[in-house]
């Protein structure tokens, strides 16, 4: 299993929940239009300009704006919409604070402290239930992954399969009594598998997405305190297979759309989708791409490379080196 395809529920796909009050100025407008006529039903308000008319657009952005502060703060008790400081009052009913990612020491200035963000602190929150258990489950060991390094963005967990295996009838009487043969159906990864055995396939949020020694070392000894880790379990770290791919592509425009313009916001769109997609077991699509490089002002996209889909596998991560996106002359009208 991967930690970011672990939760059962994806907080993304829930429905707006009904607390959360959809706001529409005119109806707030008309409803109290509606409830000064019941109490004055011979006043006529036959114009914007009436004073009874603007003191009630008034008070209907002053409610407005009550509501919406009520909406914020259902919000801010949600795990799924509360960002920020809400969400790490969030993390303390379930003793999980937010990590500092760059505090090498404690002369660091407070101003250049840098926290995990919300999305990451996120799926720690929602993984702090397992938590609570040793590492034998799924969601337990990914949660003390996740625990032992700030780096690990993702984590990949699988164990290798057995079966038993049934020696011929003129074998038999030579396999001592009580004596259970097994063969390896499924290795996991690792080169000797044994039973009880645990591979743990890290994805760290630096350089190609491999984790560096000295990270591996720190989960490694995280997972093998004895409170952790399970008596049976014998816990093997592994490094991910990296799918590196570049970005070229060019950009045809409308004729009068600003190319600085268009570029950048293209840039920035390509690198916070690249991001999303920085994990185990997704894919990069031609589809996705287009998509996200067809943006407003464009007529038409050039997708010089990749020139394919790329699959992922649940222990690989398609990883990004560079992007280079030009923009093609105007064509004339």
């Amino acid at each position: 299993m991967s930690l970011t395809n672990f939760s059962a529920i994806d907080l993304n796909q829930l429905p707006v929940p009904e607390i959360i009050e959809p706001l529409s100025f005119e109806e707030i407008k008309t409803a109290i239009m509606a409830d000064f006529a019941t109490r004055y039903p011979d006043a006529q308000l036959n114009y914007e300009s009436d004073p009874v008319v603007k003191l009630i657009e008034t008070f209907t952005y002053r409610e407005l704006l009550v509501r919406q502060r009520i909406n914020e703060g259902a919000e801010a008790v949600l795990l799924a919409k509360a960002s920020t400081e809400e969400l790490d009052f969030l993390g303390q009913r379930f003793g999980v604070t937010r990590a500092v990612i760059n505090q090498a020491s404690d002369d660091l200035p407070a101003d250049e402290i840098e926290y995990e963000s919300d999305e990451r602190f996120r799926t720690r929150i929602q993984l702090a239930l397992e938590g609570f258990s040793t590492a034998g489950p799924e969601g337990a060991y990914a949660f003390h992954c996740f625990k032992a390094s700030n780096h690990i963005q993702d984590v990949f967990i699988e164990a290798p399969e057995f079966v038993m295996l049934l020696p011929p009838a003129e074998l038999a009487e030579q396999v001592p009594s009580g004596t259970m043969l097994l063969t390896n159906t499924y290795n996991a990864g690792l080169e000797n598998p044994m039973p009880g055995d645990v591979a743990i396939t890290l994805l760290s949020d630096e350089g190609d997405g491999t984790p560096s020694d000295m990270v591996i070392a720190k989960v490694y000894e995280v997972l093998n305190q004895d409170n952790i880790r399970p008596l049976t379990d014998r816990v093997n770290l592994l490094k991910p297979t990296v799918k590196p791919f570049a970005i070229k592509a060019k950009l045809h425009l409308y004729p009068g759309i600003n190319s600085d313009e268009i570029h950048t916001s293209v840039m920035a769109n390509c690198k916070n989708w690249l991001k999303q997609h920085r994990k185990f077991n997704h894919d990069i699509s031609l589809s996705g791409l287009y998509a996200v490089l067809h943006g407003a002002g464009v007529q038409r996209v050039e997708l010089l490379s990749p020139t394919s889909d790329i699959f992922v596998a649940a222990n690989e991560v398609a990883h990004c080196e560079s992007i280079e996106v030009s923009i093609e002359a105007q064509r004339d009208v």
